[in-house]
C-alpha cells in the first residue's frame, strides 16, 4: 500500500475513533444531566403538591371535595376559589399550577389516600375507593397536619406524550447532531489526508527516484524541492551525500590510475633491468643488484603505505599505546632529519614551550607522522631557509606545528592536500615529490589517536602544518604500557 493512502486512512481512522468517543460521551453525558433534570423536576413538583395537599387538609379539615379538584381544569376562580392553577384562599400560598404551569397536571398522575390507606383521589379516577398496601404506602409521600400523617401522596409522570418523551426526542436530536457532523468531519479529514499525504508523499516519491538514478551511478544528481522544514533538512542531506558520493568516485578513479602510475614505473624499471640481465647486455654488478633492490624497497613501501592508509581509514589501525614525551620524540626526529637540513642549508629548530608534554599514544606512529611533515618541509624549503618544529601544550590538548618559509601551498590547492596521491603540481616527478601518500598517512594515524591536523599557507611566505592530541595532566612518568 502507498504512504499517501496510508497516510490518509490513518488520518480518517483516528478522526472516526475520536468522533466516536466523542459521540458517546455526549449521549452518556446528555442521557445523565437530562435524568438528573427530570427528577429533580419530579421532586420539586411532588414537594409541591404535598404542600398541596397539606394546605387543603388544614384548611378543610378532611378529604371531602379533593377528587373535584383533580378531575376539574381550573383556570382561576374568584374569591376564596381552590384549586392548582391558583392559590388555595388566604394563607396557603402557591398551588402546583402556578410557577410551573397547569399544562403539567395532563403530563402526572396524582393519588392521594387517607390516613386508611384508601384512595380519595385519582386525577385518572381509576383507583378511587381502593385500599393501598402497606408495601405501596410506604412508598409513598406522608401529608401531615399537626403531628400525625392524615394521608398519602404519589406523584407519577406519563410517558407519552411526557418530559421523558421529550428526553428521547432530545437525546435523538443531539445523536443525529454528532453522527452528521462526525461524517461532515471524516470527509474533512479525508480532504486534509489527501493533501497532507501528498505533500509528504510527492517530494518522497522525488527523492526515491533521485537515488535510484544515483545508485545508476547517476553522482551528479541534484534536488531542488521546497517543502517543509524535514523535507527540506532530508532534501540537503541527499545533495550533500551525491556531491561526496561524486568526489569520492573521482578520487577512486584517481586512485586506482595513481596507483597503477606508481606501480609500473618501479616494474618498468625492474622489468628492464632483468631482461637486460637476460640478454647480457649488462653485468649482475653490485650497483645493478642494488638498484634492482631499490626499486623493490619502493613497491615494498608503497604497498605498506597504502595498506597503513586503508586501515586508518577504515578505523582498524592497531596502535600501541603508551605514555610518552612529545618534545623527546620530535627532538629525535629533527635529529634523523639534522643532516639533511645542513646538506641543503636550511635551519632545523625545536621550539618547545615545556621540556616534558605528555600524550598517549603510538611512539612509531606519531614519529612517522613527524617525519611525513618534516620530509615535506624540508622538500619545499629553498636553501638558506628555516624549518621550526613548535611543541605546546593549549587548553588540555599538545599541540605540535611544523612550519617552513618556502613557496607556500596554492589557496586552491590547499583543501586537497591530504588526500592520497594529491599533487599540487601535475608535472612532479616521483623523484621530486614521492607518490603523494605522506600527508594523508599523516592525517589517518592522527585522526587514529582521536586529534586533528590542519594546514594554512601563505603562498611565496611559506606553510605550516599542525596537529592536535589529547594532552595528559602534568606530573606523569614516562613509562610505557601497551595494550
Amino acid at each position: 500500500m502507498k504512504l499517501r493512502t496510508r497516510l490518509t486512512l490513518a488520518l480518517v481512522l483516528v478522526t472516526f475513533l475520536a468522533v466516536v468517543a466523542l459521540a458517546v460521551a455526549v449521549g452518556w453525558s446528555t442521557q445523565s444531566f437530562f435524568h438528573g433534570y427530570v427528577n429533580d423536576v419530579n421532586s420539586r413538583r411532588q414537594q409541591v403538591w404535598a404542600e398541596f395537599f397539606t394546605a387543603y387538609y388544614r384548611d378543610r379539615g378532611g378529604w371531602s371535595g379533593v377528587q373535584d379538584l383533580l378531575g376539574t381544569p381550573w383556570h382561576g376562580g374568584r374569591g376564596r376559589g381552590w384549586g392548582p392553577a391558583q392559590g388555595m384562599g388566604q394563607g396557603i400560598g402557591q398551588g402546583p399550577g402556578q410557577g410551573m404551569g397547569f399544562g403539567r397536571l395532563a403530563q402526572e398522575r396524582v393519588l392521594l389516600a387517607d390516613s386508611e390507606g384508601v384512595v380519595v383521589a385519582d386525577s385518572y379516577g381509576i383507583r378511587l375507593g381502593e385500599r393501598v398496601a402497606e408495601p405501596e404506602l410506604a412508598g409513598g409521600t406522608a401529608i401531615n397536619v399537626g403531628g400525625r400523617r392524615v394521608g398519602t401522596m404519589w406523584l407519577a409522570t406519563t410517558a407519552p406524550p411526557g418530559v421523558l418523551s421529550q428526553e428521547d426526542e432530545f437525546t435523538r436530536a443531539v445523536t443525529l447532531a454528532i453522527i452528521l457532523s462526525g461524517i461532515g468531519v471524516l470527509l474533512l479529514a479525508g480532504l486534509a489526508g489527501l493533501y497532507l499525504a501528498g505533500r509528504i508523499a510527492r517530494p518522497l516519491s522525488r527523492l526515491t527516484a533521485a537515488v535510484q538514478g544515483l545508485a545508476a551511478g547517476g553522482y551528479k544528481q541534484r534536488l531542488d524541492l521546497a517543502g517543509d522544514y524535514e523535507i527540506a533538512r532530508l532534501v540537503a542531506a541527499f545533495n550533500e551525500m551525491a556531491a561526496r558520493l561524486e568526489k569520492y568516485e573521482a578520487l577512486r578513479r584517481n586512485m586506482v590510475a595513481d596507483v597503477a602510475h606508481e606501480l609500473r614505473t618501479p616494474l618498468t624499471v625492474l622489468r628492464g633491468q632483468l631482461e637486460s640481465l637476460q640478454a647480457g647486455a649488462i653485468e649482475a654488478k653490485p650497483e645493478v643488484i642494488m638498484s634492482l633492490h631499490d626499486e623493490i624497497l619502493r613497491l615494498n613501501r608503497l604497498v605498506h603505505d597504502l595498506q597503513e592508509l586503508s586501515l586508518a581509514e577504515a578505523r582498524q589501525l592497531t596502535l600501541h599505546r603508551e605514555t610518552l614525551n612529545l618534545v623527546e620524540v620530535s627532538q629525535r626526529v629533527i635529529n634523523f632529519f639534522q643532516v639533511e637540513a645542513e646538506d641543503k642549508n636550511i635551519t632545523l629548530e625545536l621550539d618547545a614551550g615545556s621540556e616534558s608534554i605528555m600524550v598517549r599514544g603510538d611512539r612509531d606512529r606519531l614519529a612517522q607522522v613527524l617525519v611525513n611533515l618534516l620530509g615535506n618541509a624540508l622538500r619545499y624549503t629553498p636553501a638558506g631557509g628555516k624549518v621550526v618544529v613548535s611543541v605546546r601544550r593549549e587548553r588540555g590538548e599538545a599541540c605540535v606545528t611544523v612550519a617552513d618559509n618556502g613557496a607556500g601551498i596554492d589557496p586552491a590547492d590547499l583543501p586537497y592536500v591530504f588526500e592520497r596521491f594529491y599533487r599540487p603540481d601535475k608535472s612532479r616527478t616521483r623523484a621530486q615529490g614521492g607518490a603523494g601518500l605522506g600527508l594523508a598517512i599523516a592525517k589517518g594515524f592522527i585522526e587514529a589517536h582521536g586529534g586533528r591536523i590542519r594546514a594554512e599557507s601563505h603562498p611565496g611566505r611559506g606553510s605550516q602544518f599542525t596537529f592536535t592530541l589529547p594532552a595528559l595532566a602534568a606530573g606523569n612518568n614516562i613509562k610505557p604500557m601497551f595494550y
